[in-house]
């Protein structure tokens, strides 16, 4: 590997984990969690989480834990080892809308998963709900709310200001209904850009490549790249991360 391939930490979905492994295995960036400290977050509260969970700043309750991680391996192997140093951030924000309980924000992936198998309608527990949740049980006490673009801001300039290093950001999937962009990730994009300063936080729209190639070709479905496409991604995202690793945090 080259000695001067940039070294990422990844904290988003595996729509930027994916092709960052496949840059990782090219020898072209160093990401610095691929073996742990490795699970999916979605919004701009739960990256900062990551770093103060990764950091030991925040412990996770254990009845929490399988709310808050979306991981195969299970959070005592997630906090396994120490993260090495690494030249900068890429932080996916895929959603505005934020699950919390006692303190700790949940992953919503998780949220589903156990409604299913509690037996109950998941819908009604994702929007926040939990009338039909057991009493005694960790989700009983859920809240779902909808961050702000201030919040976050404030959360993007605290993950720069806590990490030192630079942050690129990367929005959800562009995709479009009858032939109009989903509203909501419209107005996420445009928070998104409106944080990125040029000054320790920049940002990579997915747009761009989606539209180049087709929405055919490029996705799978509307929250997933096609495997094969994904080198594509991984080579945008590649310049993205150059320019962001020639930048300092002031």
């Amino acid at each position: 590997m080259s000695s001067h391939a940039p070294a990422v930490l990844a904290i988003g979905s595996c729509r930027i984990f994916r092709p960052l492994r496949r840059l990782s295995d090219l020898g072209s960036i160093q990401l610095v969690n691929q073996t742990h400290h490795n699970w999916f977050t979605h919004t701009a509260a739960a990256a900062r989480q990551f770093v103060e969970i990764s950091e030991g700043r925040t412990i996770v309750p254990e009845p929490l834990r399988g709310a808050a991680f979306e991981t195969m391996i299970g959070y005592e192997a997630e906090m396994s080892g120490e993260i090495p140093s690494f030249d900068l951030a890429v932080v996916e924000v895929s959603t505005v809308k934020q699950h919390s309980a006692e303190g700790i924000e949940l992953n919503a992936h998780r949220v589903y998963n156990i409604a299913k198998e509690l037996g109950i309608e998941y819908r009604p527990v994702v929007n926040g709900d939990v009338s039909q949740v057991p009493d005694g049980h960790p989700l009983k006490g859920m809240t779902v709310s909808r961050a702000s673009a201030e919040s976050i801001a404030a959360d993007i300039r605290a993950l720069r200001d806590q990490l030192a290093v630079p942050i690129l950001t990367v929005d959800h999937l562009y995709f479009e209904i009858e032939g109009e962009p989903m509203a909501e990730r419209t107005s996420l994009t445009q928070v998104l850009e409106s944080v990125a300063d040029g000054d320790g936080v920049m940002f990579h729209p997915t747009k761009p490549v989606i539209v180049e190639h087709g929405v055919d070709v490029a996705l799978a479905d509307s929250n997933h790249y096609r495997k094969e496409f994904e080198t594509v991604v991984a080579e945008r995202m590649y310049a993205s991360i150059l320019r962001a690793a020639s930048r300092s945090v002031s």
